[in-house]
């Protein structure tokens, strides 16, 4: 058992967020050794929430990308930051590949985005997950 501190889901998401940031800048590095080299020099307890999150958004990043600049109209991928490049990927996996609930979703990635981008970037990247929620149905357009 370790001694490092466990995590709540809220830092368990920051953290996949951060390792996605930092992947950006190491797009070579292949995902699942990433991933071992940051987990091992953490001195925080990564859980397997962190671990299949991380390596899912890597995997399906070819198809999450279109879905992500079709809802983005007039901004293509290489334009945005790369804090809310990898928010949205994180998110858009999450609505996609797991249960969690689209307004959880949506919530989390607005609180994220708030910490790590500019005061600009929380409504934009609210506006690209509600469209991408009611374009694969995860939510109601009463929510837009």
């Amino acid at each position: 058992m370790s001694d490092k501190p466990k995590l709540s889901r809220h830092a368990a998401r920051e953290i996949v967020f951060q390792l996605l940031f930092a992947r950006e800048f190491d797009r070579e590095a292949d995902a699942l050794e990433f991933y071992d080299n940051h987990a091992d020099n953490s001195e925080i307890e990564y859980n397997d929430y962190i671990r299949e999150t991380f390596l899912g958004v890597c995997g399906k990043q070819p198809e999450l990308d279109p879905v992500i600049e079709g809802a983005s109209i007039k901004w293509k991928m290489s334009r945005m930051s790369t804090a809310t490049r990898s928010v949205l990927r994180l998110a858009v996996y999450e609505m996609t590949y797991t249960e969690v609930p689209a307004k959880v979703v949506l919530n989390e990635a607005v609180e994220i985005i708030k910490t790590f981008d500019d005061e600009n970037a929380p409504a934009f990247v609210n506006g690209i997950l509600n469209k991408i929620a009611r374009d694969i149905s995860k939510i109601g357009t009463e929510n837009a």
